[in-house]
């Protein structure tokens, strides 16, 4: 009797444990999962560690082809110079020979030699023209400035886009309708009267300062060695400075081509005009007691008081541009086709 009433509870109680046994246990293991993690994080580190190696080896690849490279670069850019002066001394040889034969041909005055000389056109000199018709200029150069009546020793400056040349007094008048400007340049204890045709303003800002400054650029006619040309020119104050001119890119470009490990390559178109020199060139002609305008005081001395002008119909300046370099020349004749 006492067991068939205790039966019932003693089924809820084993249901119960049963239950609870199943809700305590685990829904799943973690145990797998995270040995699967892992491996896989292992296996994507090895990868990242192939793939660094590879790389390391890349890069080690690029830095030889670069250093190989450089040598070539190198290699190539001294052949080059070697051919270049190489193929100067042969056509300073071959002129030369020409000189020589006519030095001949006139000495021994032969009809024969005269008629194989007829054929015969002498080379540039290739100490100051390249072969491909530009010219050599040097550090420094000499500049003839026809409305000056001066050579003035210029420095060369290709970072600087127009040529500037020293201006005090700088007055604007009218002349034949257009503008014009008239100011002087003081260098070498001497004062020289300027006049030039207005071409237009130019803005130019100083490192040293915020503010833009305002100049006028005048057209002048200059010489040098060979070659003459009208260029555009900005008046400034260079008293203080070393040059009293300075020549910029916009005559440079397209005739020449720049040497600073040479000087004064193109030499004086005037030898017996008024030279102007770098201040401290001057400022030690001085102390020597050396005068460099010398003979040149002399013949105006000697002229009694006449204007040191050139000759009417000796003007050596020429403002023809069929003398300048083609390069010139097809550059005048597009602005004349625009214009």
């Amino acid at each position: 009797m006492i067991n068939k009433m205790y039966a019932p509870k003693n089924l809820i109680l084993t249901a119960l444990t049963a239950a609870l046994t199943v809700l305590c246990a685990p829904a799943f293991s973690a145990e797998p999962l995270l040995n699967d993690t892992d491996s896989k994080l292992a296996a994507i580190d090895g990868t990242l560690q192939s793939v660094n190696g590879e790389l390391s080896e890349q890069r080690a690849r690029i830095g030889a082809l670069a250093a190989e490279l450089a040598v070539s670069s190198d290699e190539a850019a001294k052949f080059r110079s070697r051919v270049l002066e190489e193929l100067k001394a042969l056509r300073r040889q071959n002129q030369s020979m020409i000189d020589s034969l006519f030095a001949d041909g006139m000495n021994a005055g032969s009809t024969d030699a005269s008629r194989v000389l007829d054929g015969v056109k002498p080379l540039r000199n290739y100490d100051r023209q390249a072969p491909d018709g530009k010219l050599f200029f040097g550090e420094d150069e000499y500049v003839y400035v026809k409305e000056a009546n001066a050579t003035f020793d210029a420095r060369i400056d290709t970072g600087a886009a127009v040529s500037s040349i020293s201006a005090r007094d700088i007055t604007e008048f009218e002349r034949g309708g257009k503008k014009w400007y008239r100011f002087r340049i003081e260098a070498n204890g001497r004062v020289l009267p300027v006049e030039a045709p207005f071409v237009r303003y130019s803005d130019v800002r100083q490192s040293s300062k915020e503010e833009v400054t305002r100049r006028p650029v005048v057209s002048l006619n200059v010489k040098v060695g060979n070659y003459s040309a009208a260029s555009e020119f900005t008046l400034t104050d260079r008293t203080r400075m070393q040059y009293a001119l300075l020549i910029g890119r916009t005559l440079i470009q397209d005739i020449a081509v720049v040497d600073v490990s040479r000087d004064h390559v193109q030499g004086r178109s005037d030898p017996e005009g008024l030279i102007i020199l770098m201040r401290d060139d001057y400022e030690k002609a001085l102390k020597e007691g050396r005068n460099p305008n010398a003979a040149y005081d002399e013949r105006q001395r000697s002229r009694a008081g006449e204007q040191a002008t050139p000759a009417e119909g000796n003007d050596f300046v020429s403002t023809d541009p069929q003398s300048a370099l083609p390069a010139v020349v097809h550059e005048k004749r597009k602005a004349e086709r625009q214009q």
